[in-house]
């Protein structure tokens, strides 16, 4: 089926720079979306919503000229593109999930990772502060040298609190996706995924040898696989 491109989203605390690796590695045309509240969408009052971030998605696809995409969507950006498929699956030739959430409907970030209940929401327009450099080193960009991380590391913004509380409707939408495994992924480890495979039911599953930013740690090999799968969308 004939696309225009690939439309990046980010993750958590991460923003479209993120991608300036992978870009100009991909066989089309592509562009990478900043989420509300980093980047060319800086945070304001109003909190960080599903709503706003399909929105932004839809934006920057029309500003760019892409009427039909695939669109890939890395850890907490798996939110964003399920629910842009939802909401306008004309658009979307293709879902690629890299390394990314996949909530039961119904249920949001907070849900999978504090089971036992969630923190409670106090200022929905907030943010989450970074987490500690050593900490955060380890657990998302293990397969960077220290230069590389602190680079990339000077780069992330406090993650806006609406998204850890927003739901996805379902993944009914009838796209074609394709899940990104990392295997060395430790915030979306493999035992997470073996659990929520069969609520996205993927047409193939892909690994990759990597930490869990492997946009920034092995953009070729991501770009390999994203050419792959934009050859037969």
């Amino acid at each position: 089926m004939a696309h225009d491109g690939f439309v990046l989203v980010h993750g958590g605390y991460h923003g479209a720079w993120c991608w300036d690796a992978v870009r100009p590695l991909l066989s089309g045309a592509s562009i990478a979306v900043d989420l509300p509240g980093r980047g060319t969408r800086p945070l304001d009052a109003r909190p960080v919503t599903v709503d706003r971030c399909v929105d932004a998605v839809i934006e920057d696809a029309d500003a760019a000229g892409m009427e039909r995409f695939v669109l890939v969507g890395h850890s907490m950006g798996g939110i964003t593109i399920t629910e842009t498929a939802n909401r306008h699956p004309d658009r979307v030739v293709h879902l690629v999930y890299l390394a990314a959430l996949v909530l039961e409907p119904g249920r949001c970030t907070f849900d999978l990772y504090f089971p036992d209940g969630a923190p409670p929401l106090e200022d929905p327009a907030g943010v989450q502060p970074l987490m500690d450099e050593e900490r955060a080193h380890q657990m998302f960009c293990a397969d960077l040298d220290a230069e590389q991380f602190r680079d990339a590391h000077a780069r992330c913004v406090p993650e806006p609190l609406g998204l850890f509380a927003a739901a996805v409707s379902g993944y009914d939408s009838g796209v074609t996706a394709t899940y990104i495994r990392c295997s060395r992924d430790q915030p979306v480890p493999p035992a997470m995924v073996d659990a929520v495979l069969p609520i996205l039911r993927p047409s193939a599953v892909i690994e990759l040898d990597s930490d869990h930013d492997v946009m920034l740690s092995h953009p070729q090999a991501l770009a390999d696989v994203l050419n792959g799968i934009a050859a037969i969308a």
